[in-house]
């Protein structure tokens, strides 16, 4: 009984106190967020060193990390990760958890409770984001920042990234997680000599050297600051979307008043031609030229009407929503042109790039990952503590044993090796994105100087003479001077210069959009993952 007691103390002593804390459970918002690191080493601040010297070189704020994964101290610009986009989870539960009473930021996870709980929590955030999507109430006009704060609260993609980001968040925290101790019992030489033999208990532990699990952590912290800068470049992709499928629609509205305005005009065109007709002043010419154009413009307003539809379906599904309802947009086409210079735009987008930022993120995660590579030869310690009873002799005794692998054939040459190439690799894959933006720049830059071109001549040249010569033709078809069919004319030029003035007017300001929203695009087709495990845990404590 004695032995018992000894053991049971023991191993009281050892395990971990949070098991043995009744009824602590981990903050559902913890489900939602990356937990914070609470072990900073001397590697970890040398680390910070490095990413505060990378951004003020590229001039570029880094998001959460998780050297500062504090919720009240996120920086300016740069949303969380999932706490804030998530209101319907933070008024159901408690805005700390109990069980962190050390201000660690680490929460225990015991009881079956906890595992229910958060069970519940995922059938509880997937029955919200599944339910059907609701049509917007049909209420005064459509602004563009309406339709922005839609999508921002909407866009399943969005969400998509913050999940990711999420997962990140928890494969840093199991990579970083201690190994458990082991338990067990032993019987030996049962029955030798009609004896009951030697039975005793032993506690193991394996002991990681090398920082090998504070390292762990700080490989993946470089993938969560990468995942949360690409919730950025999501957002900046949705409303870069929204943006442009917005004006598109605004241009196709505007198309469909003017379209609209000018059948009165040809209706009335065939109106006096049906007149002069009968007067036995006109022609039959004139009549049929007169009912053409009529068909025309109903054509043209057709198709307006098809490309308007088209373009609200469009920015609705951008959006997240069903539809937008029938409110009409409210919004100007006809903005300030502002002078742009492809370098002083190209180095505007490398230094605000989310995207960008991301990669930079991914290269100092190889980076560290090659350090925690060339620490895995380090050989790991396992120690076990037993204590037994020799029935034979009436006597207790106690054992003690030390293992540790030796790293003769493997010395992780291999995965130095290669995570050295993939360190090159990331630092290429900057490069490569920076010259795919001066690709997807100079493609935007020529739209913009066209549009830009296209709107400055017409505004001074194209639009006033049109506006003259159908005011000249019309004072001198009164006084009799021309014909109808030159009127009829000069009134279609006028409004085909009206008509392309503000599909330019339209182009111009979807460029304008590509170029303020950094080249993002593709906000529901393009949708960042974190595919990757926690493998690095299994190698370290493997010990191989």
């Amino acid at each position: 009984m004695n032995t018992t007691r000894c053991l049971f103390l023991f191993w009281a002593l050892t395990v971990p106190v949070t098991l043995l804390q009744p009824g602590c459970a981990v903050a559902p918002d913890a489900l939602l967020r990356p937990a914070a690191t609470s072990v900073v080493t001397e590697e970890d601040e040398s680390d910070r060193v490095s990413e505060r010297d990378w951004s003020q070189e590229h001039s570029v704020s880094r998001p959460l990390t998780d050297d500062s994964a504090n919720p009240e101290s996120k920086p300016s610009g740069v949303r969380p990760v999932a706490w804030e986009e998530n209101e319907w989870i933070s008024d159901k539960v408690p805005d700390s958890d109990p069980a962190d009473a050390d201000g660690t930021g680490e929460t225990a996870f015991p009881l079956e409770t906890t595992f229910e709980q958060a069970e519940d929590l995922f059938e509880l955030s997937s029955a919200v984001h599944l339910l059907p999507r609701q049509d917007v109430a049909s209420e005064g006009e459509l602004t563009l920042q309406t339709v922005e704060q839609i999508a921002l609260t909407h866009n399943p993609a969005i969400r998509q990234a913050e999940a990711a980001s999420a997962r990140a968040g928890g494969i840093r925290t199991q990579v970083g997680l201690r190994p458990n101790p082991s338990m067990g019992y032993f019987g030996q030489e049962i029955g030798n000599e009609n004896a009951g033999g030697q039975h005793g208990a032993f506690v193991s532990q394996t002991f990681v050297r090398g920082g090998k699990l504070d390292l762990n952590r700080r490989v993946i912290s470089h993938d969560v600051n990468a995942m949360n800068w690409q919730i950025e470049a999501q957002r900046q992709r949705v409303l870069t979307d929204i943006r442009v499928a917005f004006y598109e629609a605004l241009a196709a509205q505007r198309r469909l008043e003017l379209a609209r305005e000018f059948r009165g005009v040809a209706q009335r065109g065939v109106s006096i031609s049906e007149q002069r007709i009968e007067a036995q002043v006109g022609s039959r010419p004139d009549l049929l030229q007169s009912e053409i154009q009529l068909n025309e413009v109903d054509l043209t307003i057709q198709q307006a009407e098809y490309q308007l539809s088209a373009a609200l379906q469009e920015l609705a599904a951008l959006a997240g929503v069903n539809d937008l309802g029938d409110r009409k947009l409210a919004g100007e086409l006809n903005r300030q042109v502002v002078e742009r210079d492809t370098e002083s735009e190209f180095l505007k987008i490398v230094q605000n790039s989310p995207e960008l930022a991301a990669a930079r993120a991914q290269a100092d995660r190889a980076r560290v990952n090659l350090q925690r590579q060339k620490v895995q030869p380090i050989p790991n310690i396992t120690g076990q503590v037993g204590a037994a009873y020799d029935d034979s002799t009436g006597n207790s005794f106690a054992n003690i044993q030390l293992s540790l692998p030796v790293p003769v054939h493997n010395r992780n040459q291999g995965n130095i090796r290669a995570a050295f190439a993939a360190y090159c690799a990331a630092t290429q894959n900057v490069r490569r994105i920076e010259q795919r933006i001066r690709r997807d720049l100079a493609r935007v830059m020529r739209e913009y100087r066209v549009a830009e071109a296209t709107v400055r001549r017409y505004e001074e040249s194209i639009l006033p003479r049109a506006r003259e010569t159908l005011d000249l033709m019309q004072k001198a078809q009164e006084a009799g001077e021309f014909d109808f069919l030159r009127v009829l004319i000069v009134r279609r030029a006028y409004f085909d210069a009206n008509f392309q003035y503000v599909t330019a007017l339209g182009r111009l300001a979807q460029a304008e959009a590509q170029l303020d929203g950094l080249l993002l695009t593709g906000g529901l087709t393009t949708v960042p993952m974190y595919t990757k495990q926690a493998s690095l845990r299994g190698q370290a404590l493997s010990g191989q």
